[in-house]
């Protein structure tokens, strides 16, 4: 995926506030026509639209195009007004994104000028064209370019075949569950979540906690639910439903009934309810969910899985959120091995030790990223093709091989737009390079890709953006 077209909004916005004039106001308009559906067309080239992806292509070389013009004029405006008045504003005029403002006879005046805009004016009504035939729609609150096709598989409660390491992370998640109470009343229903990056194994984790649970005989009603991107109430209350209950409808939509029963089946019994995977940051349908789990007996609680800090802030006033880290660099060899050969160490493969051992330092602790790269070695002993592995980025597999991107690619299509930008503008970095705070902050404010003309205001927006991205 180019980067530059990520930058696409920044640079629209910069170019409107150059062209704000009343012979260059139709030009402008045409820019925000295409500006509106920016958000969508960058969704859909991320599922992979070779269509989008075109047309993203040709939007990008022509607003490069446009401000290269911009900055071509306004170079010699500036080189015209230092002969004529030498100032110590001169600097200023030397830097097309300071105050200086274009002259619009000056600009239209100029042949060479109106000749290269007439040309851009062609290629944008074509782009126009295009963005209507592609049926891109305007910014709105619920796109997503996530369909069905890109998402993994929804979890179910079923341990893995094969689990390693974590005891620490069970004992204490189910002390959490089931240590002494205090003086909380059923109506303060706890919920504790889970919070951890994509692939650090959560889901995994509390499966084998909730299967601890269930042989364990803690609770009197257990449930597990896959939310992922899509918290819609009624659904998930429906499958809550049919796991605490044998008399079910499917077909029933009334939300209000389904709440009532599912309240008369949780009415005083101690309960364990997971949902796993929740994105959901909208506090009203948080509230709404959980109303029928008020009935529930005292110690019953709600786990949820999460790679949103502020999600775990919502759901839990009690905060009492469990950060999961990474494996060891130990466990995650044994994990590859298992994997990829079948055994739990390389005793019988020695000469795939040292590889395996550099693949899994890449994996950086998470087993998701060991599993998929074992994964791709599975039943191989060729030290060859452990070697393509080992320096092969893991970013350039297929996506139908690569259980990361979809993961990873959820957590991106998340960030609100202003904050994609900023994100992507990392990757310009070589890997492992450490960023300085200011001088980050320096480089967005120099790319436009922060809200707020004033550098004092810039500056507040960029440390916001950083806190943001770093959670």
């Amino acid at each position: 995926m180019p980067i530059a077209e990520l930058f696409l909004g920044a640079l629209l916005r910069v170019l409107f506030e150059r062209l704000a004039s009343p012979e260059l106001l139709k030009f402008a308009k045409m820019l925000i026509s295409i500006n509106q559906v920016l958000d969508d067309a960058e969704d859909r080239q991320l599922i992979n639209n070779a269509g989008v992806k075109s047309w993203l292509e040709d939007l990008r070389n022509l607003a490069y195009n446009i401000e290269d013009l911009l900055d071509e004029f306004t170079t010699k405006s500036a080189e015209k007004k230092s002969k004529a008045k030498p100032c110590t504003r001169k600097v200023c005029f030397l830097l097309p994104s300071c105050d200086f403002i274009l002259s619009p006879c000056a600009f239209m005046s100029n042949c060479k000028m109106r000749s290269k805009i007439k040309e851009m004016d062609g290629r944008l009504k074509d782009l126009i064209t295009q963005k209507d035939t592609l049926n891109l729609k305007e910014n709105n609150e619920n796109r997503s370019a996530y369909r069905p096709q890109d998402k993994p598989l929804p979890t179910t409660s079923l341990p893995e075949s094969y689990f390693i390491s974590r005891e620490d992370d069970i004992r204490k998640i189910l002390k959490l569950l089931t240590g002494e109470e205090d003086d909380r009343t059923c109506a303060d229903l706890e919920v504790i979540p889970i919070v951890g990056m994509a692939g650090v194994g959560k889901t995994a984790l509390v499966q084998q906690v909730y299967k601890e649970a269930e042989e364990n005989n803690y609770f009197d009603v257990q449930a597990w639910t896959c939310i992922s991107d899509d918290f819609d109430v009624l659904a998930i209350t429906k499958r809550i439903l049919q796991t605490t209950t044998k008399k079910f409808d499917s077909k029933d939509t009334d939300l209000n009934l389904l709440q009532i029963e599912l309240k008369e089946n949780l009415k005083g019994k101690k309960f364990l309810v997971v949902l796993d995977d929740v994105w959901n940051e909208k506090y009203e349908k948080w509230t709404t969910l959980l109303k029928p789990f008020q009935s529930g007996a005292k110690g019953s609680k709600i786990i949820l899985t999460t790679r949103n800090s502020g999600v775990a802030s919502l759901a839990s006033a009690s905060a009492r959120s469990y950060d999961l880290k990474g494996l060891s660099q130990d466990t995650c060899m044994t994990l590859f091995a298992f994997h990829a050969l079948g055994v739990k160490n390389f005793n019988h493969h020695p000469h795939l030790r040292v590889l395996g051992q550099k693949i899994a330092k890449k994996c950086k602790g998470l087993p998701l990223a060991v599993k998929t790269l074992a994964g791709l070695l599975r039943n191989n002993v060729n030290p060859q093709d452990w070697e393509a592995v080992l320096n092969n980025k893991i970013w350039d597999l297929p996506e139908e091989r690569n259980e990361i991107l979809p993961a990873l690619k959820l957590s991106y299509l998340h960030l609100p737009f202003h904050l994609r930008r900023c994100f992507a503008y990392c990757a310009i970095f070589p890997k492992d390079y450490e960023i300085e705070r200011d001088e980050l902050i320096r480089w967005w404010i120099a790319e436009g890709l922060l809200e707020g003309r004033k550098e004092k205001n810039s500056r507040w927006n960029a440390e916001r953006y950083r806190i943001a991205l770093a959670n």
